[in-house]
């Protein structure tokens, strides 16, 4: 019985090392998170002591201390001599605010909306109401779906290119980076883009200043357009519609697009081939908002269009780890 007992302990000790082990990636993007969100790998591009910028930034020289701690454990900082320390290269790169090249906004999206949410999911399922703290979503949303661009916009100028499009209308275009892309590589083709968070469309208005991109706000449930479009996107939208609203984006998209006109949508998948561990902890996330909704399957956007005019040309898996795809329907 002793050598039983012992080996239970042994057991149970080996699973508290191995949940202890899947906590240390949480600890890096809780340590890059916090570095983004207060500029800290650009204040310690060179060398610095923590007494010094904790003097300079008016922060508590303890935590500071610790936050460098983990930072020389996790190698996102480096020792130098008379107690400086110096952010690593790539992540004054990545994880800094003036940067063009940095990803910081994914970790806010994560730190500050998705993990927050995740922790009230106990109260949620026990069916008592909680408050989630929320901050402006779209404007995130719209920051971290730009991380995409550069991946996405290759396939849909294939698709501008086949199908020789002349205009296109971007639903729910955010910035309009999508938009500026293709003004650029298809500078005579017409391009529109409708956004209904008004901060979003004025921001994404500033940006376009001085070119031909059009860009306003509006509902495009209620959205009344003289014109018909050759391709309409969407792109990581489905999410803030029920599925009967879904239903109705296919119908309305139809009135919207020229015979044999082309309907694109960017999501991730759920029940896919791929990534379905983001997709199913994306879907945890939608269902804990209540004006938010799990992402679709290949099968329920196909049964949309199918009722709505539309036939399934591709689907395309662009980021397989995310579950995302590109989806491209013709209007019959």
């Amino acid at each position: 019985m002793g050598e039983r007992k012992l080996l239970k302990e042994y057991k149970r000790l080996w699973q508290a090392r191995k949940w202890m082990k899947k906590n240390e990636p949480f600890l890096q993007a809780w340590h890059a998170h916090l570095g983004y969100s207060l500029d800290l790998f650009k204040t310690f591009q060179v060398p610095n002591t923590p007494q010094m910028i904790a003097e300079r930034y008016g922060y508590r020289l303890d935590l500071l201390e610790r936050w460098v701690e983990v930072g020389v454990a996790l190698g996102h900082l480096k020792e130098k001599r008379g107690g400086k320390v110096q952010a690593k290269k790539s992540m004054v790169t990545y994880l800094s605010k003036d940067s063009d090249q940095n990803v910081g906004v994914l970790l806010k999206e994560m730190m500050e909306l998705h993990i927050p949410t995740m922790l009230t999911y106990r109260n949620l399922l026990q069916g008592t109401e909680v408050k989630i703290l929320e901050e402006d979503i779209g404007y995130t949303v719209a920051e971290t779906s730009g991380l995409l661009e550069s991946v996405m916009f290759p396939k849909i100028a294939d698709v501008v290119k086949k199908q020789k499009v002349k205009s296109v209308l971007d639903v729910g275009c955010g910035h309009g980076g999508y938009l500026h892309r293709l003004h650029q590589k298809f500078p005579d083709i017409k391009v529109n883009g409708i956004e209904s968070n008004k901060e979003v469309q004025k921001l994404a208005l500033k940006e376009a200043k001085g070119t031909n991109i059009s860009i306003i706000e509006a509902d495009f449930m209620n959205y009344v357009d003289q014109d018909q479009y050759d391709l309409l996107m969407m792109n990581n939208l489905l999410y803030y519609f029920t599925f009967e609203d879904r239903l109705r984006l296919f119908k309305r998209a139809r009135k919207l697009l020229q015979p044999k006109g082309h309907l694109l949508i960017m999501s991730p998948l759920a029940r896919s081939k791929h990534g379905q561990r983001f997709a199913s902890g994306f879907n945890s996330f939608m269902s804990a908002h209540e004006d938010m909704y799990p992402v679709p399957t290949q099968k329920e956007l196909t049964s949309y269009a199918k009722q709505s005019g539309f036939s399934l040309v591709t689907c395309t898996p662009v980021i397989r780890e995310g579950g995302w795809y590109i989806l491209v329907f013709k209007k019959k």
